[in-house]
């Protein structure tokens, strides 16, 4: 039986889905706040067919295929095209009752495929990407190494919605630093309106042992904004964002203020309850700081 190179890592929200490792690292794997990728035998590579349908025969043979599948590692969307849509009718042809198919994605994945084909990918049943945006600024997005500026990711998220793909942004609250924070905050709340995802997920800056940034902290060349500050940024965004039918979250175990919100429906009672946190810096609001000291998929 093939084995899993760990860790792997999944969006806490496909914690009920078969996990396919098809490729093993990201392809990038630059970005300076990412921790995930970073032991040698992460190196980005692309198992074959033969070993992907081992998986896929293994998992039917256990009974873990069921409704739902996420493909990793850290951008399966890397991968062509026919390989992807041999993968997907395989996992169609093992689980009869699979309803969704699922993945991360980055925005050169996407801007490298035509709409034709990954409107056959949502054929075969990729129903969402999972793309961390982390800012709109582009000037946070070159610090970071990120590999996509705003216009980039906004070509990429209209590119999806032409196919029919859902769209899943992550954003990064802190990820400016302290002296870009606004800047960092605003562009980024200009960016979702602009890109429109169904899904946004706020998270919050974990400096880690082994990403780039850290050491950066460590030598004093980036300067982490505190809790409220972050806070702070949640409220410019949210205040920036305009979404058609989408819901925001800031719910991952990285974040001081937990909100749930669909938008644009929840939009205002969600900016009540920020300005009230920050107004009265009552910490009774936020999770316990240890919390962040939890090791978390991201």
């Amino acid at each position: 039986m093939i084995e899993y190179v760990t860790p792997f890592f999944r969006p806490p929200s496909e914690h009920k889905s078969f996990i396919l490792q098809a490729t093993i690292g990201c392809s990038h794997n630059k970005c300076t706040y990412c921790a995930m990728y970073r032991n040698e035998t992460q190196k980005f590579r692309v198992r074959s067919m033969g070993e992907i349908k081992e998986i896929i025969d293994a998992a039917a043979k256990s009974r873990l295929l069921e409704r739902r599948v996420f493909i990793s590692d850290g951008n399966a969307l890397v991968l062509s095209t026919p390989k992807l849509m041999e993968i997907m009718d395989y996992l169609h042809e093992k689980a009869l009752n699979l309803e969704r198919i699922t993945m991360y994605a980055n925005v050169g994945d996407i801007l490298r495929k035509p709409v034709e084909d990954l409107s056959r990918l949502r054929e075969r049943g990729l129903s969402m990407v999972y793309i961390g945006f982390e800012s709109g600024d582009n000037i946070v997005l070159e610090r970071i190494e990120k590999g996509a500026n705003f216009v980039e990711t906004v070509e990429a998220s209209r590119k999806l919605k032409a196919s029919g793909i859902m769209n899943s942004a992550m954003v990064l609250l802190g990820i400016g630093g302290k002296d870009r924070s606004k800047e960092h905050a605003l562009a980024t709340g200009k960016l979702l309106t602009e890109c429109d995802p169904e899904y946004v997920g706020a998270l919050s800056l974990q400096l880690r042992t082994g990403a780039p940034i850290y050491e950066q902290w460590k030598e004093g060349r980036f300067e982490l904004p505190d809790k409220f500050q972050m806070i702070e940024e949640l409220l410019t965004i949210v205040e920036n964002t305009e979404l058609s039918d989408g819901y925001f979250y800031s719910n991952h175990i990285s974040n001081y203020l937990p909100i749930r919100a669909k938008f644009p429906e929840d939009k205002q009672k969600v900016l009540r309850e920020i300005k009230e946190v920050l107004e009265t810096r009552d910490e009774a609001f936020l999770r316990p700081d240890y919390y962040r000291e939890v090791v978390n998929q991201y």
